[in-house]
């Protein structure tokens, strides 16, 4: 028996449900897989980084708590059953529902990204910063692109629950990314990739990070998912309906798009102060 069989015993101790058992192991298993590394060696970056993976695969907030609450659980678990050390305080990151969005990046932000990068001659950087934005695409579609999609003005790419959706790609990304193909490190079919081959999901988060730290951002807004919160709008902004929004981006729910248009509460309170 593994970890999660002894973890499956212990819920049934706890007079739980079976659905609730069932669901809390299969987010431990789904936890485990993310992070590929021993059940004990777990830190508290690793719950970060999986509740962004979730966050920009755009679960819904409750089923992202729930899988966080699994997660404490299987702390729990590890620290009684093999006096683990494990002190992770889950209930710091957990989400809650919101009528406004926080930490999140405006263009000016994203300016700051795209010169840093050119200060540092970084053309992976400045691609990868650029293909987020003037695509929408998630880390986990940016990820499959490969050298000979550079050139086509749309592409058809997977995306959440292996859904094919269209992607247009502008111009001026087309030139962004030819500049970043002459210095590419290492070859091969993938676009993206490092000295050790096509990099992962992890490196892309460390560059936004980096990146972020230098220009001085807040370092809460910088990850991925938030490339995908400006352009979905920067798109309601120029005029095009939630509709047409929902459709670019590949949401099969409107109501996911009209997240990513609410406003801050900087936002709010500046439209208030204005009446």
């Amino acid at each position: 028996m593994d970890y999660l069989d002894y973890f499956y015993n212990y819920l049934k101790k706890r007079d739980l449900s079976l659905n609730t058992i069932v669901s809390y192991k299969s987010d431990a298993e789904q936890f485990l897989d993310f992070i590929n590394k021993p059940a004990l060696s777990m830190d508290k970056n690793d719950i970060v980084n999986f509740k962004n993976y979730l966050e920009e695969n755009e679960l819904n907030v409750s089923s992202i708590n729930r899988k966080l609450i699994s997660i404490k659980n299987f702390l729990d678990f590890l620290n009684e059953e093999y006096n683990a050390s494990l002190t992770i305080n889950i209930k710091q990151i957990k989400m809650q529902h919101q009528q406004y969005l926080d930490d999140l990046i405006f263009k000016e932000d994203f300016d700051k990204l795209i010169n840093c990068a050119r200060e540092y001659k970084d053309n992976r950087a400045e691609a990868i910063f650029q293909t987020l934005y003037l695509t929408g695409m998630r880390v986990s579609e940016l990820l499959q692109l490969e050298v000979t999609d550079v050139g086509k003005n749309y592409l058809s790419i997977k995306g959440k629950g292996n859904k094919y959706r269209t992607v247009f790609i502008p111009p001026k990304l087309v030139e962004v990314l030819n500049e970043y193909i002459k210095q590419r490190i290492a070859k091969g079919d993938k676009l993206f990739t490092g000295q050790r081959g096509p990099i992962n999901r992890q490196t892309v988060h460390n560059i936004i990070k980096k990146y972020a730290k230098i220009a001085g951002l807040n370092i809460n807004a910088a990850h991925a998912h938030n490339f995908r919160h400006l352009y979905c709008l920067s798109l309601v902004e120029k005029g095009l309906s939630i509709d047409v929004v929902a459709d670019l981006a590949g949401h099969s729910n409107i109501n996911t798009t009209r997240i990513y248009t609410r406003k801050t509460k900087e936002q709010l309170m500046m439209a208030i102060n204005e009446l």
